[in-house]
């Protein structure tokens, strides 16, 4: 199929719709979808035309408001071939005012970002902290560490997560209800579970599964890159161990690690994110149709049939999804890291 995919979108029909509190909208016109691995939410604003102005007699703002429950669906179709699913599931986070309306969401994290706490530990651990900030029926599961003393000063659920994520690298995703921290292996490459495949330069008039390619192949020694790690134990005492580029020029990458560490320790991960980041491969976004569904954190594989040597696999670090009658369906992604390629 992924020769083909490129030419079968030109002869298929898309649709998308949206769920608004009380009302469903059907043959949405325009909408947007950003995630992002470096990110805890996803966000996506439907844009809704001056046909929906008004429904069996009322406003359409009638049916929905701020906090309500959204819904995004979109796909393909044709007589003998269909491929629809959810591309989407939050909240209306704000109602814009002019024409055509424009629905700015967050996703299932906005519940985190409504309420207000105030508290402080002398000692605590990770377990503690989201068991006393994550609202039910909300789940969550996160690793068996000590935070030390520990202050929440008028910060909501997702600000304390945000500041975790910031002080110890400890990332966090929201998905179907439960919350998983310490997402250090999705940043990492190491648990990705889907795999996609994008064709380069296809030696038949076939096509490919890429709309636009803005990517650039580098090669290792091209990179400066500065790793710092640092290993934070609950008394506060810290222990950092920098490699790689250290010119005033150098991108800076920094993860702080709780709980004690040695200087090897420290080294084998800070080396091990410069080597992750530091390759020979390709560096930037590429675009494909609406299908394949590539999100973030899935793995991308280039097949570049002009140059094999180029072939790879990558980490998808962002992916914006745009819906727009005039220019398409389409999937912009970003790429993070060339992955093993096994």
């Amino acid at each position: 199929m992924s020769l083909t995919v490129g030419i079968m979108m030109l002869y298929l029909n898309m649709t998308a719709n949206a769920t608004l509190g009380k009302v469903e909208l059907r043959n949405v016109s325009q909408f947007e979808i950003s995630e992002s691995i470096m990110e805890m939410s996803n966000t996506a604003k439907i844009t809704i035309p001056k046909d929906y102005s008004k429904l069996d007699q009322k406003t359409i703002l009638e049916y929905f408001k701020v906090g309500d429950k959204v819904t995004i669906s979109a796909g393909y179709y044709r007589d003998d071939f269909t491929d629809f699913a959810n591309e989407f599931t939050g909240y209306i986070r704000e109602i814009g005012t002019d024409i055509p309306l424009i629905i700015h969401c967050d996703d299932e994290t906005y519940p985190l970002r409504q309420n207000n706490l105030i508290k402080s530990y002398k000692d605590t651990s990770l377990n503690q902290v989201l068991t006393d900030i994550i609202p039910k029926p909300l789940s969550f599961e996160c690793p068996d560490i000590k935070l030390g003393r520990f202050q929440i000063d008028n910060e909501s659920s997702f600000q304390v997560l945000q500041r975790i994520k910031n002080d110890y690298g400890l990332y966090s995703r929201l998905l179907d209800g439960h919350l998983l921290v310490n997402l250090r292996d999705i940043v990492s490459g190491k648990d990705v579970k889907t795999t996609h495949t994008y064709v380069l330069n296809p030696m038949t008039s076939a096509g490919s599964l890429t709309k636009k390619n803005d990517l650039k192949f580098k090669r290792k020694e091209d990179y400066k890159l500065h790793v710092k790690v640092t290993s934070m134990t609950p008394d506060g005492k810290k222990k950092t161990i920098q490699v790689g580029n250290k010119d005033k020029g150098a991108s800076l990458i920094q993860f702080t690690y709780p709980g004690k560490h040695t200087e090897a320790d420290l080294r084998k991960i800070a080396t091990s994110i410069y080597n992750n980041r530091c390759y020979d491969g390709y560096t930037g976004t590429i675009t494909g149709f609406g299908i394949p569904r590539t999100h973030a954190g899935d793995a991308l594989i280039i097949d570049d049939k002009a140059d094999a040597d180029r072939a790879g696999k990558y980490l998808i670090e962002k992916v914006v999804i745009t819906y727009d009658d005039s220019n398409g369906y389409s999937r912009n992604n970003t790429l993070s890291y060339r992955l093993g390629d096994s």
